[in-house]
């Protein structure tokens, strides 16, 4: 079953990777005005803002611990990114999570946290950055958030792809951002591929890095068993005109198995993305 809420509800927001800029605190509490408008009460993790410190991994989760222990807490958004989401997955409490039916949403750095909740607590998740509903399109993010999770429509699900290669896509999905999915392979977290379609998509990369991340997903068997990929937007990539070579890199990688390749622009990190379902 999907999130949906109306007013009255209460949500969280938390932030598991790095810390969150001092400065970003009137952009947050703009969110939280708009969030407030449509009638919802917004606590926040005790330790938002809280600078990294050697206990930070153990305090996020805790917190992140007590809010899926609160009946009254509907959601849950991450708002941050980075690099240390990782250390807050051994510290989870994966039933309490399983049987919270809290929707949880996060995105970039949070593809590990989002991943690991799919597979150790057998939840749906959601790759989202509720931030975008205070940047450059967040007017038409705002309205689409509404229609989506309080009038039920499908607004934030919907977005254009075109096929790379194959004629049909189907399955449930799971990955996220291409690096911070690579750093799951080989932990108790990484989710089952095995007929899953694999998101792809990242802010930073050239075309070398990128490339390397596909090998590696490829020597690990993610390809060989997978039912597809869709693939997002790679920011640098494409502000570097490198796309045409991650395409062929690609096609070369799955000739054998020439599985479904859709690409998107409306799933990654620009302020207009949309809003998938991980599971």
């Amino acid at each position: 079953m999907t999130l949906q809420l109306k007013s009255g509800d209460t949500v969280a927001l938390v932030a598991c990777s790095d810390p969150i800029a001092p400065d970003r605190r009137v952009q947050i509490n703009d969110l939280i005005g708009y969030l407030q408008q449509w009638g919802l009460q917004v606590v926040e993790s005790k330790v938002l803002m809280q600078p990294h410190t050697i206990q930070a991994s153990q305090e996020k989760a805790n917190e992140l611990n007590r809010l899926f222990a609160d009946p009254q807490i509907k959601a849950i958004f991450d708002i941050s990114g980075g690099d240390l989401a990782n250390g807050v997955l051994p510290h989870l409490h994966y039933e309490q999570i399983r049987t919270a039916q809290t929707a949880f949403f996060g995105m970039s750095d949070l593809t590990v946290v989002l991943n690991a909740m799919v597979h150790q607590s057998h939840i749906q998740t959601y790759h989202y950055q509720i931030m975008n509903l205070v940047k450059e399109k967040g007017a038409e993010q705002r309205q689409q958030f509404y229609r989506t999770f309080f009038e039920g429509a499908s607004d934030l699900y919907d977005f254009d792809f075109d096929f790379v290669q194959g004629e049909n896509l189907n399955g449930d999905v799971i990955g996220g951002n291409i690096r911070c999915f690579l750093k799951l392979v080989g932990t108790p977290y990484f989710p089952e591929v095995s007929g899953k379609v694999i998101l792809l998509e990242a802010w930073s990369g050239r075309a070398h890095r990128i490339i390397s991340m596909l090998d590696q997903m490829d020597q690990v068997g993610i390809f060989a068993t997978c039912s597809g990929i869709l693939l997002g937007t790679f920011t640098e990539i494409e502000q570097h005109h490198e796309w045409d070579l991650i395409q062929q890199h690609l096609l070369k990688l799955t000739a054998k198995k020439p599985i479904p390749i859709v690409k998107s622009t409306g799933i990654g990190h620009s302020s207009n993305s949309k809003c998938i379902i991980i599971s």
